[in-house]
């Protein structure tokens, strides 16, 4: 993988041609694809600390398959080279991150993904406020991250490695009793409530690559961590810590939903309802049940083909309404019909309409929820109520209604925007054909 990406950057550079760049990055996504199949549940080792297993590769294909997308979404950037380069740079560490097998490596690359990407903000973003919003998310990402760094050190404090595979389940006790703390550095990267404040930030300074790219891929780091750590550490249901961190968590996923409901800002709604539904890969992450797992894995999968396709959507309305405001959005409908249906179609899959794989994540949920609590059960049978409220307002909204008295564009949508739109939601609805 990372050598198809040093591929690209060199042809990138040497031919200074991105057309060509995105082909390479195209026949190695079908390459990957096609492995798909027969990857199973157990580690394979590479050599040295590289190595892989379903987890791993579902979400080094989904890094590809974002990235390619976003930067078809970015044709008319200005510093097209040094964009292209500083995408592909991040994709290479994303890759990296996932495929590691050591807690110290992947602590590496989970760190250096700020890098390029708050680079992309700095360098693209829209508004003055860029480098607040890049400052915010390097605070909290790296002070968080600190702790999970504390953790791998008192590992090999302990006399143990930090390789995954040898690991197993057993773990000293004590790294076991201070695990809350380890995990903090992961709940901020998802986000969860109350660590969520730098990503709505983030998301409205940021390029519309960028958003895609870090709703998409980035966020997914955190999930991706908690589950490799909850493998290796044992955590009885019954703690205190735990039942309190679910509940924080999971009392603010409704109160982001909520949040998305009264939200006028089109960046904003979608950057708060991707922390209503990363409260739900927590829940399953620290489960530590077979069934929460796999449902985090679907909804980390099908909320990253789905968010970065909301991103795509709303970038279209901005740029034939000059406005970001939901309000002065209006009548689409009458303007490109074709648009208006797709934009409908990932509306329904970001409430988890059938047969999304948001549908069948949250469907694992309910059961995951209803062995640990009932209560719960409960909160997330709220947050989807909500999730549908918001998701069918965006979409009535914005595509029907008399159209706004803003200056709009009198340029029909493109095809290639429609395009980008339509392939983040055919596999999104068509994957669970393949779910082993």
């Amino acid at each position: 993988m990372a050598v198809s990406l040093i591929i690209s950057l060199i042809m990138l550079f040497v031919l200074g041609n991105s057309t060509i760049s995105l082909m390479v990055l195209s026949f190695f996504l079908f390459l990957t694809v096609l492995e798909m199949g027969t990857i199973s549940d157990e580690f394979v080792a590479l050599g040295g600390s590289v190595s892989y297993d379903l987890l791993s590769y579902s979400l080094s294909v989904l890094s590809i398959f974002i990235m390619l997308l976003s930067l078809m979404s970015s044709k008319s950037v200005q510093r097209i080279k040094l964009f292209y380069f500083m995408n592909l740079a991040l994709l290479m560490v994303l890759v990296l991150a996932f495929c590691t097998s050591s807690f110290l490596g992947f602590f590496f690359f989970f760190e250096s993904a700020l890098i390029p990407l708050i680079l992309i903000i700095m360098g693209w973003g829209y508004q003055f406020e860029r480098m607040e919003a890049s400052t915010y998310m390097f605070i909290y990402t790296v002070f968080g991250s600190l702790f999970f760094l504390f953790g791998v050190c008192l590992l090999f404090y302990s006399g143990m490695s930090d390789n995954m595979l040898s690991l197993g389940s057993n773990i000293s006790k004590k790294v076991s009793g201070f695990w809350w703390l380890f995990v903090l550095g992961f709940l901020v990267k998802l986000p969860v409530y109350p660590f969520h404040l730098w990503l709505p930030k983030a998301h409205v300074e940021a390029p519309v690559a960028g958003s895609m790219v870090l709703a998409g891929v980035v966020l997914k780091l955190g999930g991706y961590g908690l589950l490799r750590l909850m493998m290796v550490m044992s955590v009885n249901l019954g703690l205190k810590s735990l039942n309190m961190m679910l509940s924080i968590g999971m009392v603010g996923g409704v109160y982001a939903s909520l949040v998305c409901c009264r939200q006028t800002d089109l960046k904003c709604l979608v950057a708060y309802s991707s922390v209503g539904h990363m409260s739900l890969v927590m829940l399953g992450c620290l489960s530590n049940i077979s069934m929460g797992v796999k449902g985090a894995l679907f909804i980390m999968v099908g909320h990253g083909l789905c968010s970065s396709g909301m991103f795509s959507l709303v970038n279209v309305f901005y740029n034939h309404s000059g406005y970001r405001n939901l309000y002065m959005n209006k009548g689409f409908l009458m303007k490109s019909p074709v648009l208006c249906l797709v934009g409908f179609l990932l509306c329904s899959s970001n409430m988890a309409a059938p047969p999304s794989l948001n549908l069948f994540g949250e469907v694992l949920m309910f059961v995951c929820s209803y062995l640990i609590s009932f209560c719960f059960l409960v909160l997330l049978m709220v947050m989807t109520i909500i999730s549908a409220v918001y998701s069918l307002h965006l979409y009535t909204t914005t595509c029907h209604g008399k159209s706004s008295e803003a200056k709009v564009s009198l340029e029909t949508v493109s095809y290639s925007a429609v395009f980008v739109l339509l392939v983040h939601w055919i596999p999104l609805n068509f994957i669970f054909l393949f779910i082993p």
